[in-house]
């Protein structure tokens, strides 16, 4: 004999082996020792886990019901707890009869199914933890398993998935509560094998559980007489039974078994018994909806239907009949998606009118749950009421909810390998709907946070445009009053003066009246350019125009107001020879750019205003503040001096005000210079970037912007410069940063359009004050929530850049400044302390009093100048604490005037500004007296000088007046 006759042999031994007369024979068998047990156990009911424990169960002992526990659910690493297998409908047996018998069987190699050692525990816990959780009592939650058959490991594994199983139990829905609500024990399974030998029956009556007796009934030894035995013989019934029921073979065991021509007697059956076939489920409505489910019924029986759908045989459909072609077995899986849709739209009509549907299958078990569980999904909202799911949104709750209303409405409705393949169409379709709900998601986070940042960009915008409106409403009232008012008054000086010229003209020869009118036409010239200078202004505001004042050139019309008459070109010029020309010994008439602020209403305007100076009398000549200034050559006009002790002493040198930057619109709170760059901040919330290197106009000292650093949404109060970066701290309580423009940029334009390049987020309330420690790239922000904040600058850091946050109980820092390049971080508080604390160190910070609050801090070396609201000046050592000077520099005595603004400079050199406008200069070796005092800018609202600062070899003040002024020395 050959290897293949060997392998024939061996395949048709085995196919004998598992004829379906040996595997019937098989099943009897087993059968046998589950109704031992029963007797055993007479006094709990014998309940058959489906599908493959109705087969052993004789339906003389067996329960009407029957439960599902599936095996996969406890496979080894895949344990769970399956919401559309709950059973609970096994509740009510076990409050009536304080236990039961469940029937299951396993194929060759195990002593018990999965369903029993692993799915039926972890049921039992699940259960137990959440009746514990709803009574809050001591209640036994262990995971038990059988010892020999899963391993300790396994246990602990199942025994964490517990409380996550409980929670998702009690979020389900499911009448937790009502259906435990007798339960006097916990539940508990008990295993009982084919191997075991039961001779005395278990008493559970005094048991403190009760008990789920687990009975498997297949063998793992060779059980066979007179036929060749089957372990699990009934699993996969579909594959081998053919149309034979479980209900069939008890029915007509005798003669199934007596021959083992099987097949045959099987044929025989099915077609005698065409009503046992179609089954004895009954029919049960799902809820409170108008479906039904159930088993087939005879065609009188559906007269009380208004639609029906048969899932079985091919057959010719109706009107309201529909009859759907899908076996029962997993052959029929593929037949199930295209009978679904069929359904879907055969039931439409009907829901809609609320008719009463039946859908029913051999069984009422498998078939017609599937079908009926796509038409709740489909047409009905979670209260069980008619609704179109028109988006075809299907979720797992969705699927899980209407499963729980078939699974606790009709007790057989889990079973059936095409149950499975339906839910798992549902399923699919579930996680379609979630994989575009996702994307959804994520495109609508995405949207929102583009239509955020765009509401900001808005905010920001109509901040700007409200602004801006303001402004053009005030320039044109300026316009039309007091613009309008000065061309007037300058055509009314033209017209005097043209009446001298005439009256000139009678008494001087040479003068003819031609040049007389050339010269009051060029007057009119220049009315007509002031009036085009005030449109521009109107348009710099709104797109960023550089503005250049109207130069009028007064020097014709003051030399007919002097009498002395020259050849007038036809510029309007005076010519320098003859005997009309200027004397040089004459004192040089000047045309000064006069800077005003007018604010009313808590608005602020700044206008350049040039007046035509007029003709003095000898009573105005002989006032000591009107004589004119001695002239000084222009190579020492320009030179820049700094302040030094000597020059002082001597009293040889003066400060005298050399520029104004006009350029805001409201009090200018901070200023920051670095080489010739100057950033001004101010309450109209600009940031302002000048170039102190730049030529003032023409005859006049104002200069324009080099740049306008726009974002913050309320006042600017604080400002820093970098190397390219300028930083910025307002009431919004942001922290913004801006690029400064490059040399090449033009004058007035935007710095890097409206929004900063970077912002610092976290304070949440007003940033009073910022220092920059550029070698560290640190940098130090004091605000009015009461913390001191640490952010890196380096833009590596951009993502994470907060590095410290300091706070000191109920002090409120004012104002921080930088010494020892970064090393160490002074902060000034509202209690008048100022703490100097060294960053590389945890240690105690050095701490000296000043006694009242802390209004600014500026440093050189290792001397700090503090200005108080007393209005004394405090010099103090930032390494030891100690005072330089024992009583400070009583600078501003008078009372409620407040020392706002304090630098120092070497040679001992001071400068402070006080809240009456006045800035004075002080030699600290000597601060009894100061050196220097200059009314330098207008109070407003008990505000005067804001910021003083060393720069460009002079000094800068800000003030409430909206300007700023620079003051260099003047050597007598």
């Amino acid at each position: 004999m050959d290897s293949n006759d060997i392998y024939q042999v061996s395949e048709k031994l085995r196919h004998e082996s598992r004829s379906i007369y040996n595997r019937l024979r098989s099943i009897d068998a087993d059968a046998e020792f589950v109704t031992h047990v029963s007797e055993m156990l007479s006094e709990y009911p014998v309940i058959s886990n489906e599908r493959c424990g109705v087969w052993y169960v004789d339906p003389q002992i067996a329960h009407p019901d029957s439960v599902y526990f599936k095996s996969t659910d406890g496979h080894t690493g895949n344990w769970k707890f399956s919401l559309r297998r709950a059973n609970t409908h096994i509740f009510p047996i076990l409050n009536q009869h304080k236990g039961c018998i469940l029937v299951d069987s396993t194929r060759k190699g195990k002593r018990m199914p999965d369903s029993f050692s692993r799915t039926i525990p972890i049921w039992c816990a699940v259960w137990n933890t959440a009746v514990q959780m709803l009574r809050g009592t001591e209640w036994d939650c262990k995971v038990y398993t059988p010892p020999r058959v899963v391993s300790e490991s396994e246990n602990s594994h199942m025994s964490n998935l517990v409380p996550a199983f409980a929670d998702m139990l009690l979020q389900s829905g499911i009448d937790v509560r009502g259906l435990t609500q007798e339960m006097c024990k916990p539940v508990r399974p008990i295993w009982i094998t084919r191997d075991h030998r039961l001779t005395i029956p278990p008493d559970f009556s005094e048991a403190e559980f009760c008990p789920i007796i687990c009975v498997s009934a297949s063998s793992t030894r060779d059980c066979s007489d007179g036929f060749m035995y089957v372990q699990g013989a009934a699993d996969d019934h579909e594959l081998w039974a053919g149309k034979l029921t479980p209900q069939l073979f008890w029915q007509h065991r005798e003669q199934l078994l007596s021959n083992k021509n099987t097949a045959e007697i099987v044929d025989q059956v099915v077609s005698i018994d065409q009503d046992v076939q179609r089954g004895n489920g009954g029919v049960s409505f799902i809820r409170n909806t108008n479906v039904a489910v159930g088993a087939q019924v005879a065609a009188t029986s559906l007269s009380g239907f208004d639609a029906v759908i048969s899932c079985g045989e091919k057959m010719d459909s109706s009107e309201r009949h529909l009859r759907l072609s899908i076996h029962d077995s997993k052959k029929g899986q593929t037949e199930m998606a295209i009978a679904i849709p069929q359904a879907l739209q055969f039931v439409e009509p009907f829901m809609r009118n609320n008719s009463r549907i039946l859908v029913q299958c051999a069984q009422g078990t498998n078939l017609s749950v599937s079908i009926a569980l796509a038409i709740l999904t489909k047409y009905t909202d979670d209260n069980g009421q008619f609704q179109i799911n028109e988006r075809n949104v299907v979720s797992k709750q969705m699927i899980q909810n209407r499963l729980l209303w078939i699974t606790t409405s009709h007790a057989k409705a889990t079973s059936g390998s095409l149950f499975e393949r339906a839910l798992g169409l549902m399923q699919n379709e579930w996680r379609r709907m979630e994989h575009e709900r996702m994307e959804w998601e994520v495109e609508r986070i995405r949207l929102k946070a583009k239509i955020s940042a765009s509401e900001k960009r808005i905010a920001q915008l109509s901040t700007l445009y409200t602004v801006s409106q303001k402004h053009v409403v005030m320039l044109e009232t300026m316009l039309k009053g007091g613009a309008k008012g000065e061309v007037k008054q300058a055509a009314s000086d033209v017209k005097q003066a043209a009446n001298e010229a005439r009256q000139a003209v009678k008494e001087v020869s040479g003068i003819g009246v031609a040049d007389i009118v050339e010269v009051t036409r060029g007057t009119r010239e220049r009315g007509r350019k002031l009036l085009e200078q005030c449109m521009e202004e109107i348009e710099a505001l709104t797109n960023g125009i550089d503005l250049q004042p109207p130069e009028i050139m007064a020097a014709p019309l003051e030399a007919l107001r002097r009498g002395e008459f020259g050849s007038v070109n036809a510029k309007g010029d005076t010519s320098s020879a003859g005997s009309l020309g200027v004397a040089k010994d004459a004192d040089e008439p000047r045309l000064n750019g006069i800077i005003e602020s007018d604010r009313s209403a808590g608005e602020s305007l700044a206008l350049a205003s040039v007046h035509m100076p007029k003709r003095m009398s000898d009573d105005e000549e002989s006032q000591p503040e009107q004589r004119p200034i001695r002239r000084i050559s222009e190579q020492r006009r320009r030179r820049r001096l700094s302040l030094t002790v000597d020059e002082v002493d001597s009293g040889g040198a003066q400060w005298h005000e050399t520029r104004v930057l006009a350029g805001h619109m409201d009090c200018v709170r901070a200023i920051s210079a670095r080489a010739d760059v100057m950033a001004s901040a101010a309450d109209d919330g600009l940031v302002v970037i000048w170039d102190l290197a730049q030529k003032p106009r023409a005859r006049a000292r104002d200069m324009a912007p080099k740049g306008i650093c726009r974002g913050h949404l309320a006042a600017a109060t604080s400002v820093v410069l970098g190397t390219d970066v300028v930083y910025a701290g307002g009431l919004d309580s942001s922290v913004r940063a801006w690029t400064l423009p490059a040399d090449s940029t033009s004058t007035s334009d935007d710095v890097d359009g409206v929004f900063p390049a970077r912002e610092f987020v976290g304070h949440t309330d007003a940033v009073w004050s910022l220092a920059l420690a550029s070698r560290v790239s640190l940098l130090a922000s004091a605000s009015a929530d009461a913390t001191c904040r640490i952010w890196s600058v380096d833009s590596r850091m951009s993502s994470a850049p907060l590095r410290a946050t300091w706070t000191s109980g109920t002090r409120v820092p004012t104002c921080v400044s930088f010494a020892d390049d970064g090393a160490r971080l002074a902060i000034g508080y509202d209690s008048g302390t100022v703490d100097v604390r060294d960053l590389a160190a945890a240690n105690t910070p050095v701490t000296f009093d000043c006694g009242s609050r802390i209004t600014s801090i500026a440093r050189h070396d290792a001397v700090y100048a503090v200005a108080c609201v007393s209005g004394t000046v405090h010099l103090c050592d930032s390494r030891t604490g100690a005072s330089v000077l024992s009583t400070g520099i009583g600078a501003y005595p008078r009372p409620n005037v407040v020392a706002t603004a304090v630098d120092i400079s070497a040679n001992s050199a001071v400068v402070t500004g006080g809240s009456d406008g006045v800035v004075k200069w002080w030699d600290w070796r000597r601060p009894l007296t100061s050196v220097c005092e200059v009314k330098a800018h207008k109070q407003k609202a008990d505000e005067g000088v804001c910021a003083v600062a060393y720069a460009a070899g002079g000094v800068l003040s800000a003030g409430a007046d909206g300007l700023i002024r620079l003051f260099q020395q003047q050597i007598n």
